[in-house]
């Protein structure tokens, strides 16, 4: 019993079995070296009665760090955190005590503890990680990871970053995320054969000491001839990687040769495949958008990465679209050259709408810096109000020269001069509440422009591989 305010003894607060499965959090503002970073702690728990089964939380001096949070990594300590577990609060990934994840985003820092967490989970690389609630970490599908890394000596640091570099150096092991989503897939193949070798093994069972004795004529045993289960192989470096390469090349051309066949003997085998290159694809893609996102371009630059990846910027819209014009001219110049109105992307969606797309970049500024009245209320920047005026002049323009813009380009006769929508692609979505609520204030009030940012189509990309990933089937072994 602790004692409260004039002596008073206050009774901690009792949870239940379920309680304590739910995660909880503490955040705190730190520095780590020089730089800005936030300490996530977890509630952990003791059990106070085991007959009634009350649980005590333990005091928050005592919670375990879970994460430092930087904007530009993740420094994880990865434990068990089921409460009701042998191991509770026992290292998660072996010796690696510290897991490192480094994403280069540049993220703002969050204040509160529950979107830190939130925060948290959206920059971990999905399949690859556990979230914050699940004690952090490399999942658990990728244990032999670990558990191999584990074999080299005095490794305590797991870094994994978008650098495919590998090296292992005083400790720390430096691998690429795209090399452990490569083992990752790896071992969901492993998993799916093994099933279907366990289940043709049951099978021939039934085969061998049932149907051959009940029906000998029509079923005849079957002589089993393994292949070895392991070729051993001794290449350097460079000849691994030619052999792989040709492989794989030799692989696609295999593919590419009995298609026919495929199509035939085994179609749910094709989609299978068919539907993995989209997702690895698709998974690319992202990653180059992320990448994107610390380089600091200019506009043209990512007009240029949109014309090449057009899936990105169809996510700002709800509705099947197509790419008609790029630097399209709502307005000539005139005979001095001035007076044009360029717009970035011309869109036509299904149907006779249209779309104006403006594209800023991920830098421009959404907000005034300072609050307009009070410390709640901020306007919008001079450049996001700038593009909102452009893409409604250029619109205006659109309706007054269509006759003209139509004989010019017959491809615009099914379109409609009054459905010709406005989009602007700028800047990120406000941490600060109090910015947020102004942004999102000010663009639903935008009743003839949609405003999105570039993280809103990050996450509607992350979103999308998401829903395309096949979840996880119960590990058998």
């Amino acid at each position: 019993m602790a004692n409260g305010t004039g002596g008073v003894a206050v009774a901690p607060q009792p949870f239940s079995d379920d309680d304590v499965l739910e995660a909880h959090f503490h955040l705190e503002a730190a520095t780590e070296g020089t730089e800005h970073a936030r300490k996530l702690f977890l509630r952990t728990y003791r059990l106070a009665n085991a007959q009634t089964r009350t649980w005590h939380a333990m005091p928050e001096e005592e919670w375990p760090l879970l994460a430092t949070v930087l904007p530009n990594r993740i420094i994880m300590r990865p434990i068990h955190v089921n409460p009701h577990a042998q191991r509770y609060l026992t290292p998660k990934n072996g010796c690696f005590a510290t897991v490192i994840y480094i994403d280069e985003e540049g993220d703002e820092l969050p204040d509160d503890a529950e979107a830190a967490a939130l925060r948290v989970e959206s920059r971990l690389v999905w399949g690859l990680f556990d979230p914050p609630g699940n004690g952090l970490g490399l999942n658990r599908n990728l244990d032999p990871v670990w558990q191999g890394l584990s074999r080299i000596q005095h490794a305590e640091v797991l870094v994994i970053s978008r650098h495919p570099e590998m090296h292992a150096k005083d400790g720390v092991i430096s691998i690429g995320t795209q090399e452990v989503d490569r083992l990752r897939r790896a071992f969901n193949r492993v998993t799916t054969n093994g099933r279907k070798l366990i289940r043709q093994t049951k099978q021939g069972i039934v085969h061998d000491d049932m149907l051959t004795r009940l029906d000998p004529e029509r079923f005849r045993r079957v002589v089993q001839v393994n292949p070895p289960l392991a070729e051993v192989r001794r290449e350097g470096a460079k000849q691994a990687a030619a052999r792989e390469r040709a492989e794989r090349r030799s692989n696609v051309q295999a593919v590419r040769k009995q298609l026919g066949e495929l199509v035939t003997e085994a179609p749910q085998e094709l989609m299978m495949l068919h539907a993995e290159i989209e997702r690895v694809t698709l998974a690319t893609m992202i990653e180059a958008f992320k990448a994107k996102f610390t380089s600091k371009l200019t506009e043209p630059d990512w007009q240029a990465f949109f014309e090449q990846n057009k899936l990105v910027l169809s996510m700002a819209f709800a509705r099947p679209v197509e790419l008609t014009h790029t630097q399209f001219h709502a307005k000539g110049s005139t005979l001095t050259g001035s007076g044009a109105q360029i717009g970035d992307f011309l869109f036509r969606e299904y149907g006779q709408a249209l779309a104006i797309v403006e594209i800023k970049t991920p830098e421009t500024a959404l907000l005034q810096g300072t609050a307009y009245r009070g410390q709640d209320v901020f306007g919008p920047n001079s450049e996001l109000s700038g593009a909102v005026s452009q893409v409604l002049f250029q619109q205006s323009e659109l309706r007054q020269r269509w006759m003209t813009h139509v004989n010019d380009n017959p491809a615009l006769r099914p379109s409609g001069a009054d459905v010709i929508k406005c989009v602007v692609i700028a800047g990120r979505l406000p941490t600060d509440p109090s910015k947020l609520r102004s942004f999102e204030v000010f663009r639903n009030a935008c009743k003839d422009v949609d405003i999105v940012t570039f993280d809103e189509l990050l996450a509607k990309l992350e979103f999308l591989y998401k829903q395309l990933t096949p979840k996880p089937e119960p590990d058998l072994f």
